[in-house]
């Protein structure tokens, strides 16, 4: 009798472990999840304030750059003025088509902390994925904004206006290799301090997780334990 109240009691026990353990696990998973998701967010959260900071000034710069040099284009009586501010005013105007129509913004739309301990651990998962996926994108579009295409394009429109001045408005040489430069200058400029903290930040979140954009795994104690007649074994495996 003494001897099967002793089974008996072990087996609870060891089922009474199991289950704190696994739930436990479980418990760890969540808030494991839970700290990847925040610190994710507030990656996004940078990345899109950089990348939008960038854009605003840019396009309120070719904005303003187009009004004044138009304004002064039709008031000025100087010809040679007039030709370069209308040359100015065409590049910049450009400008300011290309920032509309190459927004840097995402569709991130940030959680607070309070909010993501509400969720669910499925909704946390999905949460995860679409924030993975807003990392990617934001790291393209900082690569994009830095590749051949974008300085060859800006050159071609560049050189336009180099020709214009020299061989369009029958200018000299220098005038024209001049209005080049200054474009470039300010072309180059514009692209070379897009922010690159994105990509940067896409590239660490891949070498910290090895299986892509999977969460990276820990191992954890595993509860195990074996009851036969006479005897009860209970022990963890690390």
């Amino acid at each position: 009798m003494n001897k099967r109240l002793v089974v008996a009691v072990c087996c609870l026990l060891f089922v009474t472990v199991a289950v704190a353990s696994e739930y436990t696990t479980d418990s760890l998973e969540e808030a494991r999840l839970s700290e990847q998701i925040v610190r994710l967010q507030k990656t996004l959260r940078m990345n899109e304030r950089g990348a939008s900071t960038w854009w605003k000034t840019w396009t309120a710069l070719y904005a303003v750059g187009t009004i004044a040099q138009g304004g002064i284009a039709l008031t000025t009586s100087d010809k040679s003025v007039r030709q370069d501010m209308i040359v100015g005013a065409g590049t910049t105007i450009l400008g300011v088509a290309s920032q509309l129509i190459t927004p840097v913004s995402t569709d991130f739309h940030p959680v607070g902390v309070d909010s993501i301990s509400k969720l669910s651990y499925i909704d946390k998962q999905r949460l995860l994925s679409q924030g993975e996926a807003n990392l990617k994108k934001q790291a393209e579009i900082a690569e994009i904004g830095k590749g051949w295409q974008v300085h060859a394009l800006s050159g071609a429109v560049n050189l336009a206006s180099g020709l214009i001045t020299w061989i369009g408005f029958n200018r000299s040489f220098g005038e024209g290799v001049l209005n080049f430069a200054l474009n470039s200058v300010i072309t180059e400029t514009q692209i070379w301090t897009q922010p690159i903290r994105a990509k940067k930040a896409y590239e660490r979140y891949l070498q910290a997780n090895e299986q892509g954009f999977e969460c990276p795994t820990t191992s954890s104690a595993e509860w195990y334990g074996q009851v036969s007649t006479g005897s009860c074994t209970l022990g963890i495996r690390f």
